[in-house]
């Protein structure tokens, strides 16, 4: 018996008017994303031409508008603070530190555009630090350092200090949302002697450190691939587990360090001492406890600083519990080929 095979039926016509706001919507985002680039070039070479106090008045007056323009933020960053601290501060407190972690955000990108056409001998006057010789002592052993820090006073300025000591230093970069910003930012990064790593390149951070150079990790955000959930200022949150499995892989020493500001917006790096791994038993379980050091260290210095930590972030964000396994078994791969 022969069977008539049935024509394919046709895919339904698609209604006008949505493929009419598709193509709106495609053509917005794409203007946005000029748009942004356009005025972030802009905004890089104004910084770079103007002397530096002034770059930093600007950042205060674009920090006031930034809270007036992004209240979901505001709000996010409230009840961050709220959750941390309770009653400890009241809500004109909380207003406070809210404006001065906006203000401070808007500074670090303003300190880094103009920082990037000084010299080294500048930077070393702009940002005075205390303690660098713990990474001479970590690098004398020759298995490399990671330095932990995170999205604290001018994180930027903190990697631009160490290569100005003359140290080989890669930071792990999360790419922001449009690539030509990105590529401004990591352009002035590079202009400071800065190597700029992709937050998945495993391999290339392992071979960095195995050359004996110093690695700048920032896991103070929120991360769902490969992370575990550990307390973080009270709180449970998901973290990377990135830095721990690094340093338990290639012996790299484990540093804290940070670059404040003070009211007057002077800088000042201070390096804490290192992070004991010895004796922490299996890998699992030394993971853990690496991590959980690392939290403490990042802790206390975000409390007793907190008009200096981005609050704005969503630190806390649940992670799908469907998918968590899948990523811990690849990070796990990630860190065993590396």
């Amino acid at each position: 018996m022969l069977y008539n095979n049935p024509m394919p039926s046709a895919e339904p016509a698609r209604p006008p008017g949505r493929e009419k706001r598709r193509r709106k919507t495609a053509v917005r985002r794409g203007t946005e994303r000029l748009v942004t680039r356009l005025l972030t070039a802009a905004f890089a070479r104004i910084i770079r031409a103007l002397p530096l106090r002034f770059g930093r008045r600007l950042a205060n007056l674009y920090g006031y508008l930034l809270c007036a323009l992004t209240l979901r933020r505001q709000r996010l960053a409230d009840r961050n603070l709220a959750a941390t601290f309770g009653d400890r501060l009241s809500a004109r407190e909380r207003r406070r530190i809210r404006l001065a972690v906006t203000q401070n955000m808007c500074k670090v990108f303003v300190e880094l555009f103009k920082a990037s056409t000084f010299t080294r001998e500048q930077i070393r006057d702009l940002v005075p630090a205390e303690g660098m010789e713990r990474f001479r002592e970590a690098l004398a052993r020759g298995n490399g350092a990671m330095i932990i820090t995170g999205h604290f006073g001018n994180w930027e300025l903190l990697g631009a200090r160490l290569v100005s000591e003359g140290f080989d230093l890669g930071v792990v970069a999360r790419d922001a949302s449009d690539a030509g910003v990105t590529s401004l930012i990591n352009e002035s990064r590079e202009r400071l002697g800065m190597k700029v790593f992709g937050k998945r390149d495993l391999k290339t951070m392992n071979a960095h450190l195995r050359a004996n150079g110093i690695l700048g990790i920032l896991p103070d955000q929120h991360a769902r691939k490969g992370s575990i959930l550990l307390d973080f200022l009270g709180r449970p949150a998901w973290t990377i587990r990135s830095p721990a499995l690094l340093a338990l892989r290639t012996g790299a020493a484990i540093v804290p360090a940070f670059c404040l500001r003070e009211p007057d917006d002077a800088l000042r790096v201070i390096v804490l001492p290192e992070i004991d791994a010895e004796g922490l038993g299996d890998r699992d379980e030394a993971t853990v406890e690496l991590t959980r050091r690392i939290n403490a260290a990042l802790e206390g210095q975000i409390l007793a600083h907190p008009d200096q930590w981005l609050w704005l972030h969503n630190r806390w964000k649940p992670a799908a519990p469907e998918h968590e396994e899948k990523y811990l078994r690849r990070e796990a791969d990630d860190a065993d080929t590396a």
